[in-house]
């Protein structure tokens, strides 16, 4: 009965309305699925219970799918979930193999969704209960694990993704602790209270660095990025995934499982999911160069945990994940109440909500597989207006999830930050994957010592029970396996230590050894609760940081240091005025400040005398993309902006 309500036209509709808005969302860098869903629950008053909710799923699932769009095209995740797909997405668009990649992210987006709402569907007592068994050592060792995965998933000298791990641990841990409820590292700054959000963090550590990286290529060449594009047919996409359904099996279980427990969300279950292929995987070298199975495993088990994120809420009402719980308000608002009562009561609108996310896989992929020839486009766009262009939408995707300036000031300041890090060898993926998985640490650790505390004994809290065990075993593996990779590929290792030497010299590794120290004192007069987590992870900063200068003062006589390149003085210039614009946000608003952004590059790229501009032209572009950020964001989407004095003259 349910089926035939679902094959209504005005179902039908609000369903591929939703897959589509929410493809558009997540494509947005900024744009979370969490803020596309919230953002759109205002609309769904009008409707009814079903209608309504399958309005909110149709965006839930589109948008963790439109985040793999800008992750592969831009090497920009546009949700946090997408993270791990840049790891092998973008080198395959850098490839010529954009196309490939889309295809492949977007089938194994649609087997990850479905294998997802099976579950939802015909598991959920049995994995809510499941969900259950998970307290405070669980939710600790699996941060753990997560955290652990940077030696497994690390491309670069070990050294630094680890210090990089570290360094976005200790950021997360600004502002209110979430245990004890009192500041931390704020620096009496009031705007630091909040903490750092975590989509401002990933912008700030993906997008604005790579815009960053294409201005400055500006200087060397003026080519269209990646105006190659091999030749990908859909049918043989089909044909990758169903040859090798190990990473599609792995991707779909672990982002399913994942998404059961509660506030793990997708970030985690991509990356894990990323590491246990890469584990399982004959060519783990090619991992990180364009490898097809680290794009299948990411984007199923993102879209896999929508489904298992939604079973302990409607279940138990318990959230799964961010947008669950915005989800939570979607169905209070249609009165509707999670647990026996959503099966009881109001079966028909459950089921029909079911049924209505699995059709809505399918709307996924067909309107993803009809518009990759759309996506591939993107990267015909001058890389001069296209960097202003990804500027542009960090600074709306920064400022719009909080209306918070500080935000955009993290953003900016962690984006140029992280653009001078990457020139000497660290990764960003590190500190993202620390910083999102810091604090699950930290909660668990100081919950599981006071129950522990409380039972008799806090070791055998921990080291005791199946699921600890089992993690446990996990993480060891994981560590072992790191090390038997290092001593195997040790020649290959050798020639990068070599080039990272070049690149860093030994004496500067001195500074976060003093910052550690410096640290853990400063925080020494705190509570217990308050000091033990931040001062666990100065002591490990501080050892791999001593480990590192040893290496490299011992290695410094046979290293040959590059000779010093010629300043490019004008790219600083520019750099300078794209930071002065985005701090002048709340001055000049955000539509003037995106005429500027998009004016300013191309004349540099103009003085550049790399090709013939007409001033016109640049005008007329920079003006109908203003005039297009503006129906998008004020009369579409209504997302707030920073309005500036243009609002004051005019009002």
């Amino acid at each position: 009965m349910e089926f035939l309500q679902l094959i209504e036209l005005q179902h039908i509709l609000i369903l591929t309305f939703g897959v589509l808005l929410g493809i558009i969302i997540g494509g947005i860098p900024g744009l979370t699925p969490t803020m596309g869903v919230a953002l759109c629950i205002p609309f769904t008053f009008s409707l009814g219970a079903a209608e309504g909710l399958m309005l909110l799923g149709g965006i839930y699932c589109g948008s963790v799918y439109g985040g793999s769009i800008p992750a592969i095209m831009f090497n920009v995740p546009g949700a946090p979930a997408s993270v791990a797909t840049t790891f092998d997405g973008y080198p395959m668009a850098k490839q010529g193999k954009a196309r490939k990649a889309l295809e492949l992210a977007t089938i194994s987006s649609f087997i990850g969704g479905l294998f997802g709402m099976l579950l939802l569907i015909y598991l959920s007592p049995f994995l809510a209960d499941f969900s259950l068994q998970f307290g405070p050592s669980e939710n600790f060792w699996i941060a753990v694990f997560g955290i652990s995965v940077i030696a497994a998933i690390s491309k670069g000298p070990l050294t630094k993704e680890l210090v990089g791990g570290a360094v976005g641990i200790l950021i997360s841990l600004i502002g209110i602790s979430s245990f004890t409820g009192l500041t931390r590292f704020t620096f009496g700054i009031d705007s630091l209270v909040g903490g750092l959000h975590v989509v401002s963090v990933l912008i700030g550590l993906f997008a604005f660095p790579q815009a960053l990286r294409l201005i400055e290529g500006l200087q060397q060449k003026s080519e269209k990025m990646n105006s190659y594009y091999s030749k990908s047919s859909i049918r043989q996409s089909f044909s990758d995934i169903i040859k090798k359904p190990k990473s599609i099996t792995i991707g779909s279980i672990v982002g399913g499982i994942v998404g059961v427990i509660p506030g793990a969300g997708g970030n985690i279950a991509s990356i894990l999911a990323y590491n246990e292929v890469k584990r399982f995987s004959k060519d783990k070298e090619e991992f990180g160069k364009g490898n097809k199975d680290g794009i299948i495993a990411s984007e199923s088990a993102n879209n896999a945990m929508v489904g298992g994120s939604l079973i302990p809420l409607l279940t138990l009402g318990i959230p799964g994940s961010p947008t669950a719980a915005i989800f939570l308000g979607g169905l209070l608002i249609h009165g509707i109440w999670p647990g026996k009562s959503l099966f009881v009561e109001n079966a028909s609108t459950a089921y029909l909500f079911f049924f209505g996310l699995i059709l809505a896989q399918f709307l996924l992929l067909l309107i993803g597989l009809s518009c990759i020839r759309y996506f591939t486009f993107l990267n015909t766009i001058p890389v001069y207006y296209l960097a202003p262009i990804i500027i542009s939408f960090c600074i709306i995707g920064s400022y719009a999830i909080q209306n918070n300036l500080t935000d955009i000031y993290v953003m900016v300041i962690l984006g140029v930050t992280m653009f001078i890090l990457e020139k000497y060898g660290f990764s960003p993926a590190p500190i993202a994957l620390g910083f999102i998985l810091g604090p699950i640490a930290e909660v668990g650790l100081l919950q599981g010592f006071h129950v522990g505390h409380a039972n008799g004994s806090v070791l055998l809290f921990f080291f005791s029970g199946t699921w600890n065990l089992i993690l446990i075993s996990f993480i060891l593996v994981t560590i072992f396996f790191s090390i038997f990779q290092f001593y195997k590929n040790r020649p290959v290792l050798a020639h990068e230590k070599e080039i990272s030497k070049s690149h860093t010299r030994g004496i500067w590794w001195i500074l976060p050894v003093l910052g550690s120290i410096i640290g853990y004192f400063f925080i020494s007069s705190d509570s217990f609760e308050q000091r033990i987590f931040p001062q666990i992870i100065f002591c490990l900063l501080f050892l791999i940081c001593i480990v590192q200068f040893s290496l490299q003062i011992k290695g410094k006589t046979n290293t040959k240091m590059k000779k010093s390149t010629k300043i490019d003085w004008s790219f600083y210039i520019v750099l300078l005025f794209i930071c002065l614009f985005s701090f002048l946000t709340n001055f000049t608003g955000f539509y003037i400040q995106v005429l500027l952004l998009m004016f300013t590059v191309p004349l540099y790229f103009k003085f550049q005398k790399r090709e013939s501009i007409q001033l016109y032209k640049i005008l007329f572009l920079s003006i109908a993309f203003t005039l297009g950020m503006f129906v998008i964001f004020n009369m579409i989407l209504q997302v707030p902006i920073p309005s500036g004095f243009p609002s004051l003259l005019i009002f």
